[in-house]
């Protein structure tokens, strides 16, 4: 398998800081370690990371979100990746661009160029200006490694970035995820910065990564030099609906879960009782697990959000909702935190952080140790 720093990809300068840049008080090693340890009952410390950033202030994956994030000790952002069609990864959730920015249509089908052209919006469809009248534009991948690498220090210490790897959405989109998952890692490599890439943690669908080798043999993916990789479930998948929901028959869960390697699964549940439920009382358990808190403010589990994953949120299984806002009890943040999880990748880490603290689960004095 060919090196992971042997792959040259054209980097673009350093983005500029455009929030102040406040350092570090947590070891990255101690956020990944605390992130993909095999949660205990006793554990004081649930790792949160911010989904898209702080995007109850700032426009969602924009520079200013990440920063902010950082800059408020989130040990931890969530950005999505996708192609353009001239092939540069940028970060965006949707693949419409309408209600992220001031631009329209595919993603996939504009450069680069054309999406630079967008200012982006807030989460309430505002166009963003910031106090020196500057508006917030699509951030490329290598620009946010940029960012990133300005808050990890030589001697360890900084955030975590985890990048969630995108598939095709229709027919039409020429997107492999495991491509766009090699093209991120070969423009991890031409920054040249081992502190950097420990930093980075990677995310897929357990559909699209398959296994371990497909994911090794056609990846430059290094779990020594990588900070990670998060394998995502959710209930509605063929693996989990097959296994009957018993994860010693779900082909998929059971391979990576012997994985050698730090392996983070994220179980996505649309209802507690559902049937990732047996997964998290699953004895046999040998990695870190994670879940998803969203909110149930706009634009999540409105039917005209622009991502594919939000055109409708039907999760209630009681629920006779046809459009519009669905009950989700993803919404719920208790749900989140009575599980046995140790990663909480959520839209509000303020309130889900107090949660923890009050719960005695927020120790975060061990990721500076």
């Amino acid at each position: 398998m060919t090196s992971f720093f042997a792959f040259g990809v054209s980097s673009s300068a350093e983005a500029a800081a455009l929030l102040p840049v406040e350092p570090s008080p947590y070891l990255v090693s101690a956020i990944t370690k605390n992130m993909f340890k095999l949660p205990e009952p006793d554990d004081d410390l649930v790792i949160l990371s911010a989904h898209r950033g702080s995007w109850e202030i700032y426009p969602e994956n924009s520079a200013y979100a990440l920063q902010d994030a950082w800059n408020s000790q989130i040990e931890s952002v969530e950005v999505d990746v996708r192609f353009t069609a001239d092939k540069e990864v940028v970060l965006s959730h949707d693949y419409r661009i309408e209600r992220e920015s001031t631009g329209s249509g595919l993603l996939y089908n504009q450069n680069f160029s054309q999406l630079a052209k967008a200012d982006l919006r807030d989460r309430h469809g505002r166009v963003f200006t910031d106090s020196h009248g500057r508006k917030a534009k699509f951030l490329t991948f290598s620009a946010a490694l940029d960012l990133l690498s300005q808050y990890v220090s030589d001697g360890g210490r900084g955030y975590v970035m985890i990048v969630d790897v995108k598939a095709a959405v229709d027919d039409q989109d020429p997107t492999d995820p495991i491509e766009l998952m090699q093209h991120c890692l070969d423009i991890l490599a031409t920054k040249a910065n081992a502190q950097l890439s420990k930093a980075v943690v990677f995310k897929l669908k357990a559909k699209d990564a398959v296994d371990v080798g497909t994911v090794l043999n056609r990846t430059t993916y290094d779990p020594g030099l990588i900070g990670g990789l998060i394998i995502v479930e959710n209930p509605d998948d063929p693996n989990v609906k097959d296994s009957g929901y018993d994860p010693h028959e779900d082909p998929i869960y059971d391979q990576w879960n012997v994985a050698p390697f730090s392996v983070q699964f994220e179980m996505n549940q649309f209802y507690k009782g559902d049937g990732l439920q047996d997964y998290f009382d699953y004895t046999d358990q040998k990695q870190g697990f994670a879940t998803y808190h969203e909110s149930n403010y706009y634009p999540e589990g409105v039917a005209n959000s622009a991502g594919k994953c939000c055109f409708e949120h039907n999760t209630d299984p009681k629920s006779t909702a046809q459009r519009g806002i669905v009950p989700d009890y993803r919404g719920d943040p208790e749900m989140a935190i009575v599980n046995r999880t140790n990663l909480i990748t959520t839209d509000l880490p303020d309130v889900i952080g107090d949660m923890l603290r009050q719960m005695g689960r927020r120790n975060t004095t061990k990721l500076s140790r």
